[in-house]
């Protein structure tokens, strides 16, 4: 596009407006093309300036985006407010850029001049995070809280719990346990937090300590339940109740019936002391308030297997097999009937369904979902 020597506003409003277009269409090289006119014709279109080191930075083009801000910076022309536009946007470069440091230093820069910019509060805060460094993150969170509050309290416990685990990798269980306590100050309901104080309190002999604590995580986190279950079985053996183990889990499951973790720890406890009928009987339960849990229906399988009632141990299976089919597509060696192999053995009916449960429903330790 050539501009007129006489209408040169009106070729770059032109400009803009085709830009837009291309943006909005999603056809940021045609946009960028059209910024980079607008900018080669008037360099004091900061509003084009900024659009087009933004786009670089979009495109991945972070050392140009950099440029254009850092020259930006350093023209004299340039008002106040627009100064300090560029320079947060220098920091948003490096920190797109993964130049930490150098965002750090921008960021810390921007607040200096502009001490409530949330946006540089926030990532400020996340980058000392990463950086492990503690001390200037919390001091950053303190003012970050006063507008927002949510975010801010949701790094910090990130930070002490961090802060817990590099201290229990030095060996100070003391540390550990005291940014333990800070994490679950602010937040009472974090399940990895009352994990790692379960094992500290255990490596120290507080049995009950640790029982408490492992409680509280199976409570606060259901995808940290399948393996601090294990934990809570073998505190309660410690504390020689081998059988309170069992009525925990009745307990979580009055409170929680879709807890299908618990169901299925809850029915190999009863099967574990000669009560599989009874660990039957609790699945069978689980599978009418949940019919569709997959995890439920292979270890209902698994106990009548494991009993020797193998035709009903076929029907489970073979209820598994179609719920995974409502969800999910077969495998494709699953499509052709296993019928038809040549092996006579996979051609029975109980081995070919138990075959196919075996590649779809692993009887690996299960993750509980949000359910």
């Amino acid at each position: 596009m050539a501009w007129g020597k006489s209408n040169v506003q009106s070729d770059i409003d032109r400009a803009l407006r085709r830009s837009l277009r291309a943006a909005v269409a999603g056809d940021w090289d045609t946009a960028e093309t059209w910024l980079e006119r607008i900018v080669e014709a008037d360099s004091k279109d900061l509003d084009a300036y900024h659009a087009l080191a933004r786009l670089y930075r979009q495109q991945g083009s972070i050392g140009r985006a950099i440029r254009m801000h850092q020259n930006l910076l350093l023209r004299a022309d340039v008002p106040r407010a627009a100064r300090d536009e560029a320079l947060l946007e220098l920091a948003c470069d490096f920190d797109a850029g993964g130049f930490r440091d150098r965002a750090i230093s921008a960021y810390e820069e921007v607040l200096a001049g502009q001490p409530r910019n949330v946006h540089a509060l926030g990532r400020l805060a996340v980058l000392l995070h990463e950086a492990h460094d503690t001390p200037r993150v919390l001091a950053v969170l303190k003012k970050l809280r006063r507008r927002d509050k949510v975010f801010a309290d949701a790094l910090e416990v990130k930070v002490h719990l961090a802060h817990a685990q590099a201290s229990a990798a030095t060996g100070d269980n003391d540390g550990a346990r005291a940014s333990l306590k800070r994490c679950l100050k602010r937040d009472g309901d974090c399940g990895e937090g009352w994990a790692m104080l379960g094992e500290l309190e255990a490596e120290r002999g507080k049995t009950a300590k640790a029982l408490d604590a492992w409680k509280k995580a199976a409570a606060c986190d259901r995808k940290l339940a399948g393996s601090i279950y294990p934990k809570i079985d073998a505190s309660f053996a410690a504390k020689g109740k081998p059988d309170a183990f069992v009525g925990y889990l009745r307990n979580v499951l009055k409170e929680e019936p879709t807890r299908h973790v618990a169901r299925v720890t809850l029915a190999r406890a009863l099967s574990s002391k000669g009560a599989s009928r009874e660990g039957i009987e609790e699945l069978a339960r689980a599978l009418e308030i949940s019919p569709e849990a997959t995890e439920i229906h292979a270890e209902l399988g698994r106990q009548l297997l494991a009993s020797g009632q193998e035709s009903e141990s076929l029907k489970a299976y073979a209820t598994l097999v179609q719920v995974l089919s409502k969800n999910t597509a077969l495998p494709a060696d699953l499509a052709t009937p296993l019928i038809a192999t040549p092996t006579p053995l996979v051609a029975t009916p109980m081995v070919a369904t138990v075959a196919m449960v075996a590649m779809v429903a692993p009887s690996a330790t299960i993750e509980e979902g949000s359910a």
